[in-house]
Formats: structure tokens, sequence, C-alpha cells
């Protein structure tokens, strides 16, 4: 099936090539690119027709050759990211050449940058209306960041963090709250929620990723459900114009290696273009800590996997094609596929290689992507966008929760092994979107429509473990059931009302429905599992503003509605959550939020300093706790359930500095503080009672610095996070054990570095490097983790960059 796809692509692509040959005008314009500061050679630079899809890229030396060129006057851009764009107009005339030595000047702090999640449009960073932060390719690169979580870390007011000893579930915070309130997209889609929300986070792979671009605040305005603390857009890379291969290869320390290529190109003509790409990685087990209440007894190893090993590949493709039905317009298709297994547990005599055995935890991921969109212009001031994406997505996973109830229910006794099963789930999603834009004098306005299609089916073995009940002991298989069905509209008007204000109001109406169903094939309690089933609506208005105080200066505020439908929880996929694991009642209330934020941002020449004010007040926040009487009654373990109203605000400040052409400096330091407004019900009439307020894992203070260090072809990166103090929660088996524990501060440290040497490029580097580990540590709770639990890892790769 995967030979006979690639086939196909092959040859519609051959095909492409074949009849989209340029026109042969013989026009050229040759030249090199150097740095307007150094004088040096620039490589990699594009070079386009503006308006067209003629273009091509400096060779290692900074020179090139742009043929084919389309007669008449025309506007020529020079850009690289990282320096300044450049145009210039010229007539090119038929079989005539012309020599153009453009000089770039640098643009270290990228306010060139454009940004399209804040609004939906297009604006260069320094200008968009809705403060939004980017993450470069280049940084990417230079923090060796191979997936999602590694790009997120030491982003100012995010945190991402292990949630789990066991299987390393990861997931982000953003602004203090959890991920259930974060948007995650790609190109613009919700493609990672559900089942890809517990670990896809580790899954996704920058190898095809331009940029991710960060929007905070007051987000369902555009984006809907789950976007109440805000959205971040992974945007992919568009074909080069040059044909071009880059393959990577990287050993680390514990068995971690990794295999990337990365192939890109485009007919003649520039109007059709191609990205291919696959990766490879393996991580080997890890065992540096064991149980302890101090540092001490918690640096020595135990037997036990404190990072699961794994193996996961990455696969797939982007086709590009300008002007496929009219001289306006693009069609976009892209597909995916990736294969991910983890194993840990006992790893004596590879025990946990067996995935029935106690201890461990052995989770198998399958995921299909495929998206297509289109993108039409009308005149000059209007276009229309549609995309639709549809994702199949299947997990395997097995760990000790069924062995261990049925040997606690029948006197260590282990069960027939015919019975043992993995909990199998499917998910499929479909999702689209259709939005149009029209500029009319000063305003610009956007309408749009987004819909939301999931099925998901799970099964599972369980086993009564209620005293109480008379099916004491009952093993049993269970199914479910689940789907959500979601539709929003949405309008926005950008207004510059002067040069200096733009005022954006936005609106946006949700409607959602969702329900679950749950059967068993034995009789667990003397009804049946009820059903439960949700339909709610939601009206979301935003009104953002955009101040130019001073040339350099830009005064950004929002203010929104957000909401949060009770559907798709984290914690349920990742407990592997077949019925009777966790409720839900059909009366549990919609998070509902309004966020304010408040910025200031000076974009100087070689300093960039922002701060930004923020607060979001919940309303029913939702909560996962075990399980009250009725919930119980009805045979469940868990239950989630409104604990009542919260909030999280606090002050980012960062400062980006050029601090000489070839090394610059970037330092953040955020205030934090989120509290219930009472205590949570779980910890009244205990010693805890008055610290359960504040919400657990938001840490009180973070910080971040960057160095980057250029000198010609070397590069050095060196990235410190700090973690303040916070709460966490003990959930420990032995209820006279539980507790709300206050993290100390802590340091962690990165450093990178790498040679040029022609297309060749070597590199080293560190993560964890001053070897910290959490100093308090218990199993018998994997959700209790908030630092690492293994030490300093080393990598070295090597990369070719191969111009065909």
């Amino acid at each position: 099936m995967q030979r006979l796809f690639i086939t196909l692509l092959a040859s519609f692509f051959i095909s492409s090539l074949l009849l989209s040959q340029s026109e042969k005008t013989d026009a050229m314009l040759f030249g090199h690119v150097t740095s307007a500061s150094t004088g040096e050679h620039i490589p990699y630079v594009t070079i386009q027709v503006k308006g067209t899809t003629v273009g091509t890229l400096t060779d290692a030396s900074g020179h090139f050759k742009l043929a084919n060129i389309p007669l008449g006057k025309q506007t020529v851009q020079v850009k690289l990211l990282g320096y300044k764009t450049l145009e210039k107009e010229f007539v090119f005339e038929q079989g005539k050449g012309m020599k153009f030595y453009p000089e770039l000047e640098t643009d270290a702090l990228n306010l060139e940058q454009v940004v399209v999640t804040g609004t939906r449009t297009k604006h260069y960073i320094k200008n968009v209306p809705i403060r939004t932060e980017v993450i470069t390719k280049e940084s990417i690169r230079n923090k060796n960041a191979l997936n999602l979580f590694q790009t997120l870390e030491n982003i100012s007011g995010i945190r991402v963090e292990n949630q789990c000893q066991a299987c390393n579930f990861t997931m982000v915070r953003m602004q203090g709250l959890g991920a259930e309130h974060t948007q995650v997209l790609l190109d613009g889609q919700p493609l990672y929620s559900g089942l890809a929300g517990v670990y896809g986070l580790q899954q996704m792979t920058t190898l095809n990723v331009d940029r991710v671009e960060v929007v905070k605040g007051a987000g369902s305005a555009l984006y809907g459900s789950s976007a109440v603390a805000g959205a971040i857009n992974i945007v992919t890379s568009e074909p080069s114009f040059t044909p071009n291969t880059k393959v990577d290869l990287q050993l680390g320390n514990y068995n971690t290696n990794v295999l990337s290529i990365l192939s890109t190109m485009r007919n003649e003509k520039g109007n059709i273009g191609l990205n291919i790409y696959a990766q490879r990685k393996a991580e080997g087990i890890i065992d540096n800590t064991a149980e302890g209440l101090t540092s001490k007894e918690v640096k020595k190893k135990d037997g036990i996997s404190d990072r699961v090993a794994s193996k996961l590949n990455n696969l797939g493709f982007a086709l590009y094609i300008h002007k496929p039905f009219f001289t306006d317009d693009k069609l976009v298709i892209r597909g995916k596929t990736l294969f991910e297994s983890r194993e840990g547990g006992i790893i004596e005599n590879d025990y946990y290689k067996n995935p029935f055995t106690d201890g461990t935890e052995n989770i198998e991921t399958n995921r299909y992507e495929a998206e297509l969109s289109y993108q039409k212009k009308f005149g000059r001031n209007n276009e229309l966008n549609f995309s639709t994406a549809y994702v199949n997505h299947n997990r395997e996973a097995t760990n000790d929760s069924y062995l261990n109830d049925y040997m606690d229910t029948h006197s260590g006794d282990t069960p027939n092994l015919l019975d043992m099963r993995p909990y199998i789930a499917l998910e499929n999603t479909l999702t689209s979107a259709l939005t149009f834009t029209s500029k009319m004098g000063k305003h610009n306005f956007l309408a749009g429509a987004q819909a939301y299609i999931t099925d998901y089916n799970e099964s599972g073995m369980y086993v009564v473990v209620d005293t109480e009940s008379s099916y004491l002991g009952t093993s049993y298989k269970s199914v479910g059931k689940k789907f959500a069905r979601e539709i929003g509209v949405f309008l926005q008007d950008e207004w510059d009302i002067t040069d200096k204000l733009t005022v954006v109001p936005g609106v946006r109406f949700d409607y959602h429905r969702s329900g679950e169903k749950y059967t068993s094939n034995e009789k667990v309690f003397d009804s049946e599992f009820p059903e439960t089933s949700f339909k709610q609506s939601s009206f979301n208005p935003r009104i953002a503003m955009k101040y130019n105080l001073l040339p350099d200066v830009t005064l950004r505020a929002n203010v929104g509605t957000g909401f949060r439908a009770p559907y798709g929880f984290s914690e349920d996929l990742h407990l592997c959550s077949g019925s009777p694991r966790v409720w839900k009642s059909s009366k549990l209330k919609p998070e509902t939020s309004i966020s304010y934020n408040f910025s200031a941002d000076y974009y100087g020449k070689l300093i960039r300093a922002s701060a930004n004010i923020f607060r979001t007040d919940l309303k029913n926040k939702i909560d996962f706790a075990d399980a009250g009487a009725v919930a119980k009654g009805l045979g469940y373990d868990y239950e989630w359930s409104n604990i009542g109203n919260a909030f999280v605000q606090g002050v980012e400040l960062s400062l980006i500095a050029m601090l000489h052409h070839d090394f610059n400096a970037g330092i953040d330091f955020t205030v934090n503080q989120g509290k219930y407004k009472k205590p949570r019900q779980d910890w009244e009439g205990t010693a805890y009672e008055n610290i359960s307020v504040y919400i657990p894992r938001f840490a009180n203070v973070t910080g971040n610095l960057k160095l980057e260090y250029t000198p010609r072809t070397w590069s050095f990166t060196w990235i410190t996070g700090y973690q303040g103090k916070m709460y966490i929660d003990y959930i420990a088996e032995n209820e006279a054990d539980r507790k709300i524990k206050q993290t100390k501060p802590f340091l962690l440290s990165q450093v990178r570095a790498s040679k040029q040497l022609g297309a060749f490029q070597v590199y080293a580097g560190a993560n964890n490097i001053f070897n910290y580990t959490q100093d308090e540590r218990h199993l018998d709770d994997a959700a209790f983790i908030y630092a690492p639990i293994y030490g300093t890892t080393f990598y070295a790769g090597i990369a070719i960059d191969i111009n065909h």
C-alpha cells in the first residue's frame, strides 16, 4: 500500500513537471548577495520575482542565477530570515541579462517575520494587532529541538512538563492553564487533540517545520473550544526554489539515535513544489533515580525505567501547486504517517518486554493524516481559504492496572493469559475551515466557519474492585463509544482607525454536541452503564487594540471570553479509560472564561523589550478526582467534576539584544499566581486545606536565559531555564501519606555547538548539563513528577546539505 502511494505521488509529480515547463524568455538576473555589515557572501538567500513563482536560492558561495524571468517591469525580492527583505525594480527584456549585487542588513530580532495566527491574516510581527511570539526554524535547530515538546521548552509563559513517571506522558501549560485550555494547531487546523493530546508533543517532528507561532490569551473567538489560554500554531515549510536534500545523523548516550532526511524541489516554472521528509528516532531505556525523600536517596538506580525505551518513525510529504485552476490560486496537499512504540518497567532480564507483566507500560501508536488546503484571490483585496483534514489515530496500550486489580481481588492469583488484552483505541477525526477576507478602505473583514467531527471507540479489560459490591472480583471487557460534533462561525474586523490606532473586534458562535456509551460482556452491577450526552452552545466576543505610541513602541490590549467543552480529557486517554475508570456526568457544566492581556513592546534596531500583563478568570473549572459516592455507585473509580471558580494572573518581562553582529542575548522573567476561589474538596479537613487553593504545577516564578554566538562558520548556543516554587499533589495509595508538596526552585541548562564545513555541518550538545533531578520521588503516584527524573544526556551529529 505504501509503495503504491509513493509510486502514484511520484507519477503525479513527474507528470506535473512535464506539463509545467516555464516560458523561455531568456531574460536573466545574476549576481551575488553579501552582508551589509561584514561584506561576507550569504548562502541560501531566496531571490524571487514578486507576485510570481519564479525564484532561486543563492548557492553555498552566495551567488545566484535566475533565468526565464517574465518580461517587462518586475520587482525582485531578496529575503532570508535574520535579514531585512530588500526589493528592487527591473525592466526585463527578451534574451538580455542583468547584474544584481544586493547587500542585506541584519534583522537579528526577526521583526520582518510574517505571522498569521493572531488574526488569521498575514502581518509582520511588529505590526500584528494581537501579540504573537515566534519560534523560528533557526531557534529550533540551535536548541536541537527534534519535536514540539523540546521546541516549546524555555519559552516565556509556557511550561512543558512530564506528567507520568511510568510512560513519560507530556503536556503543555500556557500562563498556568493546562493542555486542555491550549489549542495546538498544525497549519491552522486543530489536528492534535483527542488521543494525540497525550503523547503528541513528543511525536510531532520539527523536521518540516518553518516556525511555531504562539498567541496567548483569549483565543476562543477565533479557534473555538480549548483555546482559553491561547493557541500554538505549527507552520510547515514550503518547497525550496532549488532542489535540495538534507540528511542528518545524530547519536547520543543511552542508545539514542536519530536519522532525518528532508528533500525539497520545484519544477522549472516554479509553480509546483514538493517536500518529502522522513525521520527515525530511537531512545534506549534510562534508570538514574529511585524512590526517596531526599536527593541523596533519589539519586540511585532501582531497576525501573525512568525514561521508557521508544522507537518513533515519521514520514510525510507536502505538494504545493500554484495556479492549478486560475491565475491567482494555490492548492496544497499534505500527508503524514507516524508509528511509535514505548516500553518501560522492570529492567532486569528484560522483564518489561513482556507487556502483560506487573509494573510494565507498553504503548503503540499508529497515526495517519491527510490534509488539503486551497487559496483563491479575487482581485487585490479579497481572498478565500478552505482547508480540510482527516486523521486516523490508533493506540494499543497495556499496563499493570488489570493485572494488579485481578491479583488484589483473587488472593494473589493471576488471570488466565488467554483473557489478557491491551487497551485498544481508534479515533477518526475530520476538521474543516472556510474563511473569506476582504479589505475595504481602513477595514479588513474576516468571516469564517469551522467544523470538527470525531468518533472514538475503545475497549479494555477491567475488574470490579469495590469491596462493597456483590460483583467484587468480576473480570469483564468494557467497550466504549464516544463522539463529538462542533461547528463554529466567526466574524472579525481589523479597523485601522488612524495610522497609529488599530481596533480588532471579533465574535464567534459555537455549537457542541458529544456523548459516551459503554457496554460490557459481563454484568458488573445491578443497572446498566448510563449514557452521557452534552449539548451546548457558546457565544465568545473578543476585542483587541494596537496603538503605536512611538515609532518603536507599540501598546496592545485584548479582552475576550472563552469556553471549554466537557469532552476529550487527556487524563481519560492517559489512563486508558474504558468504563468504569472515569465518570463524566451529563450534568457536567462547560468551563467558561474571560481573559485580559495588556502588553508594551519596544522594537529597537538592536534591542527588543516586552512587558505583558495577563489574567484569566475561570468559572466552573473542571478537575479530575476520585469518584464520589454517586459515581462509585455506578462502578467508576474516578470522575470529572466542576470544582468551582479559579484565576491565573501574572507579568511577563523579556529582553532580546544584539550585542554584536554575531552575538545575541535574550532573557525573560515571569511572575505568576493561580488560585481556586475555595479550597479543593479532596483536601478539606486536612492539614493541606489552606494551600489546596493554589493551582498545582504552576510555578510562582519562571525565567530563561539564552545566549547565541555565531562567528563565521561556528555557532554556539547556551540556554538556562529557571523554575521557581510550586505546589504538586502526592496522591499516595495509603491515604494517610497523601500531601501537597511545595517544590524547591531549580535551574536546567543546555548547550550546543556546531561548525559548518562547506556542505557539511558537525555539531554536539548536552541537555541538563548539571545533572539535576527532582529531590523527592514516589512510585505509587505516577503523576508525582515536577522535575527531571534522569540526568545529563549528550549527543553529536553530522548533517549534509546537498543542492542538486
